[in-house]
């Protein structure tokens, strides 16, 4: 895995409040069919958010793995009850045995790898037959109409360059051997206070502000504020738009 834009790892959750864990988790518990006797695998848990999740809801063996001794280090501390794995290292090389894992979930880390194909292998080689690698991402075309995209223009091109297309995500696991390749595409309603997508911007809390322009963010903050003198105290639309791959051995 390559290295990752890292933010701090104690500021790192405060960027994503308005995730709806709760309702992917469902969605992954649902299509592979997750029980209490599972094992599942966080592939890039960042502080574990999603893997703490998976444990509350299942009640299976969950462990999560980042290529950050920090975002780990946070994710130990959230796990008050001491219930899940955690580990350092990275989706090209991981350290468990073949066929450990009946699910393998990503959120919004396949962007950040480095040889993906190596990671697609690594994931295969890692799950029990007919079991799922879930990929939660974010498709070219929804990247064209996120709300971050029309108050900061600058940063589709980045993002459209490190986001693999869908065919490409196909590419990568049929060729690991998976045995079929589905995608689904989710609009969740939502909204941000627009100071969140402020900061966000200015302090780079997303990873996509990492190319944006001095230039690129002034402009999209005088857009942000003059959206809050026109609507004061009242949030921005910022629908979770999001495709998950899934890919099963």
């Amino acid at each position: 895995m390559d290295l990752y834009f890292r933010y701090p790892a104690s500021e790192y959750d405060k960027g994503r409040v308005f995730e709806n864990v709760s309702f992917w988790v469902d969605e992954v518990t649902r299509i592979a069919g997750l029980k209490e006797n599972s094992t599942i695998l966080d592939l890039g848990c960042g502080t574990g958010s999603y893997a703490i999740e998976l444990m509350r809801k299942t009640s299976a063996k969950v462990h999560g793995i980042d290529p950050s001794a920090e975002m780990i280090k946070v994710a130990r501390g959230k796990d008050l009850g001491n219930t899940i794995s955690w580990h350092v290292g990275v989706a090209e090389s991981l350290p468990f045995a073949p066929e450990t894992f009946d699910c393998i979930f990503a959120s919004q880390v396949w962007h950040h790898i480095g040889d993906k194909q190596k990671a697609a292998d690594e994931c295969y080689r890692n799950l029990k037959r007919g079991t799922p690698l879930i990929v939660r991402t974010i498709s070219h075309k929804q990247w064209k109409k996120k709300t971050a995209v029309k108050f900061f223009p600058d940063v589709l091109p980045s993002q459209l360059e490190v986001y693999p297309t869908l065919e490409e995500f196909r590419q990568y696991f049929e060729k690991a051997g998976f045995s079929s390749v589905s995608t689904r595409p989710y609009q969740l309603e939502s909204y941000i206070p627009p100071e969140l997508l402020i900061r966000a911007a200015q302090e780079k809390l997303w990873s996509m502000f990492k190319s944006l322009s001095k230039v690129g963010e002034r402009k999209g903050i005088k857009k942000l504020r003059n959206y809050m003198s026109k609507h004061p105290n009242t949030p921005i639309r910022y629908d979770e738009l999001i495709a998950l791959v899934t890919a099963w051995k």
